[in-house]
């Protein structure tokens, strides 16, 4: 006769399988329900677990190992892997969890204060006991804020979660590091995240946003490899990227560069110049005049461009204002033709015209 705890699970994941809940609340593959998290007396200052933090979470968003004990005490159930998020924070670019213990009372959010943020830890981003099902409206009941800087218990876009610390002082004008400011509504051209997508698509472009017309941060910061699990917990390439992005000045161009790119803008077609037509001239220089070909970032944005189209936006450690002009400037005709004042490469454009 079939064991009784092993009846409890399996119906339990049958009722899991069609009202398709997610989360910790009510899943399927916790059949001690509460008790798969809250066990005993627990330790001090916690809220009775049996570890602290991260630690806590990696019992069974950790190693195999971990989870075949969770399994075999119970409180989690046979048959399943669950992503090893452990893994993912030991990766050389992640968000510090383990470089800090807990939050004070009384500290402030760094987009409140303009701080930089000393660490993080898992329930900043995640709320352990929120009930989720898959056919209902997506709300996140995580803290944010709102692009307008306004302090939310209930973050209502992916990106309020983000803004909580990686914004700066929304009081200040620092564009480089205020995301507020480079996703703001008003900017000419962003990256769709906080507002549609509007004008031409590019040609180069092989990802479709599909049923939601906009991006999430997660999009493009999130673990690295087609195995990694979802969301900017680590990665082995800078920026916290699913893929190596190289932003330096002069950069010899292959697959690997601009790997990151290449994974929504199709490679041959930029070298083609099918959506601008001198790409191929910037991206691999002129070996016969000993110039070097310069990375997406001198010219293009990676969040948003406040005041051109298509993330045009110029990176000054690259380029430097005209001699002649004094002009560091873009001018779009409209058509897909435009205009460039800087000096670059000891050449100034005064304007370059294509």
């Amino acid at each position: 006769m079939m064991n009784r705890k092993l009846q409890i699970t399996a119906l339990l994941l049958i009722v899991g399988f069609f009202s398709r809940t997610e989360g910790h609340v009510d899943n399927p593959y916790l059949p001690e329900g509460c008790g798969s998290c809250h066990v005993g007396h627990g330790i001090a200052q916690q809220p009775m677990l049996e570890a602290a933090e991260e630690e806590f979470c990696y019992q069974c968003h950790g190693s195999e190992g971990a989870q075949s004990k969770m399994q075999s005490a119970g409180r989690l159930a046979g048959g399943i892997e669950l992503a090893n998020i452990e893994r993912e924070f030991a990766k050389p670019y992640r968000h510090p969890v383990v470089e800090g213990f807990g939050h004070s009372p009384t500290e402030k959010l760094p987009s409140a204060t303009g701080a930089s943020a000393s660490h993080a830890e898992c329930v900043d981003c995640h709320n352990p006991h929120q009930r989720i099902t898959v056919a209902a409206t997506k709300v996140y009941d995580v803290a944010g804020y709102s692009l307008a800087g306004q302090y939310t218990e209930k973050a209502t876009n992916e990106y309020e979660i983000c803004l909580k610390c990686h914004a700066g002082n929304f009081l200040l004008d620092e564009p480089t590091k205020n995301l507020r400011r480079q996703f703001s509504l008003t900017v000419r051209s962003q990256h769709p995240v906080t507002k549609v997508s509007v004008g031409t698509k590019s040609p180069s472009l092989t990802m479709t946003l599909g049923a939601e017309p906009t991006m999430k941060c997660s999009d493009c910061h999130t673990g690295d490899g087609p195995n990694a699990p979802r969301g900017p917990h680590g990665s082995n390439f800078r920026y916290l990227l699913s893929g190596n992005y190289e932003t330096g000045i002069y950069v010899d161009e292959n697959p690997l560069a601009y790997q990151f790119c290449y994974s929504c803008h199709d490679r041959s077609s930029i070298l083609n110049n099918e959506s601008f037509p001198l790409h191929q001239q910037h991206l691999l220089g002129n070996p016969e005049k000993n110039i070097k070909g310069t990375s997406c970032f001198t010219c293009h944005a990676s969040h948003g461009s406040q005041n051109y189209p298509h993330l045009i936006r110029f990176n000054p450690d690259a380029v430097d204002r005209g001699k002649s002009t004094g002009r560091l400037d873009y001018i779009s005709n409209g058509d897909g033709s435009g205009q460039c004042y800087l000096m670059c490469h000891g050449h100034e454009h005064r304007p370059g015209r294509y």
